[in-house]
């Protein structure tokens, strides 16, 4: 291999990986939660349900999808490929369900915080969820 090609290939970017459904799932529901500064224990149990019940997963695997979430999130330049893989793999009711799990876990404190809504309205708006289908899912959710 010549010098050209081993330098082009130590300064190469690293094959980029798509995330799972699961995994963007989980990453938004945890934005969400973190919106406001502090993801409180109401939220993180929430999330932890949601996950679990709609998985099907048990407490260790729901325990390792969080942490992946998490180290993810922490990664990440943005949420883009998150939002692009829902996209790709969840139909319309898929997103509007997973947009009242994301209202349920901004309520789950007790209060909708102005960064929670705002980020949960550029998510519907990222996802393609009309805005009847935002204002649907937050009535339903209780807020």
């Amino acid at each position: 291999m010549s010098l050209l090609h081993k330098l082009t290939a130590a300064f190469s970017p690293p094959p980029k990986t798509v995330p799972d459904r699961s995994l963007a799932m989980a990453v938004l529901l945890l934005e969400t939660a973190r919106a406001d500064f502090e993801r409180s224990p109401e939220e993180l149990a929430l999330i932890r349900t949601q996950l679990a019940d709609s998985l099907g997963l048990d407490a260790a695997q729901t325990d390792a999808l969080i942490q992946r979430a998490l180290d993810s999130a922490g990664t990440a330049v943005s949420l883009h490929d998150f939002v692009s893989t829902l996209n790709a793999e969840l139909d319309v009711d898929g997103k509007r369900q997973l947009l009242g799990w994301l209202w349920r876990v901004a309520l789950a404190d007790g209060r909708v915080e102005p960064r929670e809504e705002a980020l949960i309205r550029q998510l519907a708006d990222l996802l393609f969820v009309p805005h009847a289908d935002f204002v649907r899912a937050r009535i339903a959710a209780g807020g």
